[in-house]
């Protein structure tokens, strides 16, 4: 779903060009603080008591394994051919493999909502995220956000959790989108919708195999923020290689400035 400029309601360029920031979300602008098993546990009893108060009849240790074990083989099948197909896909798929016939639209919904809910309580705003994002748009830095996720109902519950969604102009996920990062698909695709040549924006993300690759195979310049990133002290081991080095997010102000 991408925001039209009057909706976004943020300060634009009226340049005769497009000087855009393009941002990951998760481990750049929020992070996550919780026990991730734990969480998933919690979330998958969640999805099983929705699913049970709406008719399905299901056995609570056989669904939780069929489906956790679905949403394990959906997340290595989907880093290799860079295919989003969903959580909602995976979801339906189980009960009716269950024997139960499709489900309706709205009952996958509900039941993927209240998952969700669990997880949204343990992600965090960072403490530069506002004022970086506020800062940018006073020097009429226009923003767009690139974000690989499973479903595009939670990124936009995360984003209203802290206030972000006004921000972008337009907002890419790769749920809706279709393709992940790294494929240099979803890349082009932002630089499309802002009307923007690579060599006037930036991507900004923590991961050096997908933000920073992706970005460097359309020419578009990098930062990478390693303040969470999982491949900080294994920067070799990737092809990877960015434009830009950060640990926070502030720093970002004499880099993008570059842009004129």
């Amino acid at each position: 779903m991408n925001l039209s400029p009057s909706d976004a309601g943020k300060k634009r360029s009226t340049d005769n060009y497009s000087r855009v920031i393009f941002f990951d979300l998760g481990d750049t602008l929020i992070y996550f603080e919780g026990d991730w098993s734990k969480v998933l546990h919690r979330s998958t009893k969640c999805l099983w008591k929705n699913l049970v108060g709406a008719g399905y009849p299901l056995n609570r240790e056989q669904f939780s394994q069929d489906f956790s074990g679905r949403m394990r083989n959906y997340y290595v099948e989907r880093n290799k051919s860079l295919v989003e197909n969903t959580s909602a896909r995976v979801l339906r798929e189980c009960l009716m493999d269950l024997g139960f016939p499709e489900p309706d639209t709205n009952i996958i919904r509900n039941a993927l909502n209240t998952m969700y809910s669990v997880s949204q309580e343990f992600w965090n705003l960072e403490e530069d995220t506002l004022s970086t994002l506020d800062w940018l748009q006073e020097q009429n830095f226009r923003l767009g956000l690139i974000s690989n996720a499973s479903d595009v109902d939670d990124v936009y519950a995360l984003l209203g959790k802290f206030d972000l969604t006004d921000y972008f102009e337009h907002i890419i996920i790769s749920a809706e989108f279709g393709m992940r990062k790294p494929h240099r698909e979803i890349f082009l695709e932002g630089l499309r919708l802002f009307q923007a040549k690579p060599q006037n924006c930036f991507m900004i993300g923590d991961r050096l195999d997908m933000d920073i690759l992706g970005a460097n195979q359309v020419n578009l310049p990098s930062i990478w923020i390693t303040r969470r990133s999982i491949h900080k002290g294994s920067e070799y081991r990737f092809d990877g290689k960015p434009d830009y080095e950060i640990y926070a997010l502030s720093e970002i102000k004499e880099i993008v400035k570059s842009i004129r």
